[in-house]
């Protein structure tokens, strides 16, 4: 899994001064709801720490998780790049997450004058698009490669480099479960079979891959060089 893309380092300085500049700081606990699906609204935002997921209702009320975010992730942007300023998702913090609300104008301008900001937001996109593509695969694989992908993106995003023995997240497994299209029984269960295996261990800062093995066979993660 590549490293997660964190548009501020992707575009010159001059535009990320500009784009800056009189940005607000917010902070909000985990379990805040950020953005609302069909709300109005073009405000967008920066991940300065923390996770969070985007997610939609099935008709039946069932909770689909379609993408996590970490730090340096862009959120609400598609609503600027809309004919209608209509939110498509809901985003929601899985913990708590500091973001810097950026001004309008400052968006409008730098997307209208700087080719780096609107090379970033191409690339953003396109990425989205085939983390997407990556998670419909992934969600017809057995439970235990489901649930490995899950966990290996919650290490990566928490991670300052994309590690994937980085620490994850302290989130509950029924969180988990639900990211991960599982019941929360078969999580609770794979997890412990993982643990008991060497596959993953607890420290201090929380569960952590403790071996890559598993992940390389399935195709999750490239084999070493």
């Amino acid at each position: 899994m590549a490293v997660p893309f964190r548009i501020l380092e992707q575009i010159d300085p001059e535009t990320r001064e500009q784009l800056l500049a009189e940005h607000r700081r917010i902070e909000f606990p985990a379990g805040h709801q950020l953005i609302f699906q069909a709300d109005w609204g073009a405000e967008v935002y920066v991940m300065e720490s923390g996770l969070a997921k985007a997610r939609c209702l099935s008709l039946q009320g069932d909770e689909v998780v379609l993408s996590l975010m970490g730090s340096g992730a862009l959120i609400g942007d598609l609503a600027l790049l809309s004919p209608k300023p209509v939110r498509t998702v809901d985003v929601v913090a899985l913990t708590a997450m500091s973001v810097m609300k950026l001004r309008q104008g400052a968006l409008e301008e730098a997307l209208k004058n700087s080719a780096s900001f609107s090379n970033a937001v191409t690339y953003l996109q396109v990425q989205r698009l085939c983390n997407l593509g990556n998670r419909v695969m992934i969600m017809n694989e057995d439970a235990t490669t489901r649930l490995l992908y899950t966990l290996q993106l919650l290490a990566t995003l928490n991670s300052p480099d994309g590690d994937p023995c980085h620490p994850m997240p302290s989130l509950s497994q029924q969180e988990i479960a639900n990211i991960a299209g599982l019941s929360r029984g078969s999580t609770s269960t794979l997890i412990n079979k993982l643990r008991s295996n060497g596959t993953l261990e607890k420290t201090e800062q929380g569960l952590r891959f403790a071996k890559l093995a598993p992940l390389q066979r399935r195709g999750l993660l490239a084999e070493p060089a």
